[in-house]
C-alpha cells in the first residue's frame, strides 16, 4: 500500500451555501471541510473548524510502500530525539507537530511554514548522515509542507489516492 498526502492552497473560506448539490460538485475537487485532530486542533491553526474553503491548487505527495514511509518517519523522529511516545504538546523539539498529527484532520498554514522552519533547519545534518534513500524522502516531505504553507493545508490522504470523508 502507499500513502498519499494531498497539499491544497489558495484557500479562501467559501460564504455560500454548502449542500447535497455543491458537496457532490466541489468537496474534493476544488473545495474541502476543514476537520482537525480533536487532541490537538492548533495544527489546523489559521482555519475554522468545520468551515469550507475553496482552493485554487492541489498536488498529491506520495509515497510507494507504507513500510518504507513509516521507517523513514521513524528514523526522523529518532534524529529528532523522540521516542515512541506521542510528542508533548510543549515539546521543544522539531518537527513536534508532524508526530503529533496521526494523520487526523487537516495541517493549516501556521504549522506547515513551521514545519518548513525546521525542515530549512535540519536539512544540513540529515544530509551529512550520507542516507540518500532517507535524504530524498526528507526532501519529499519538506515540499509537502512547502507547498501548503502561504494560504493551504495538508491531508493524509487514502492509499488509493482518494481524500478521506
Amino acid at each position: 500500500m502507499s500513502v498519499m498526502f494531498v497539499a491544497c492552497k489558495g484557500l479562501k473560506k467559501f460564504e455560500g451555501i454548502v449542500d447535497d448539490d455543491f458537496r457532490r460538485k466541489h468537496i474534493n475537487v476544488d473545495a474541502l471541510e476543514i476537520e482537525v485532530n480533536a487532541g490537538w486542533p492548533c495544527l489546523a491553526d489559521d482555519l475554522e473548524l468545520g468551515s469550507v474553503y475553496m482552493f485554487t491548487e492541489s498536488a498529491g505527495f506520495g509515497f510507494k510502500s507504507r513500510l518504507d514511509f513509516v521507517v523513514n518517519l521513524n528514523e526522523l523522529a529518532v534524529f529528532a530525539g523522540y521516542d515512541c511516545r506521542m510528542a508533548a504538546a510543549d515539546d521543544p523539539k522539531p518537527f513536534r507537530e508532524l508526530f503529533r498529527w496521526a494523520a487526523e484532520g487537516v495541517i493549516g498554514p501556521v504549522v506547515s511554514a513551521k514545519l518548513v522552519a525546521d525542515f530549512v533547519e535540519w536539512e544540513e545534518p540529515i544530509k551529512a548522515l550520507g542516507d540518500d534513500d532517507f535524504y530524498k524522502f526528507y526532501r519529499h516531505m519538506r515540499k509537502i509542507f512547502e507547498f501548503a504553507m502561504n494560504d493551504g493545508c495538508v491531508i493524509l490522504s487514502w492509499s488509493d489516492g482518494t481524500l478521506p470523508d
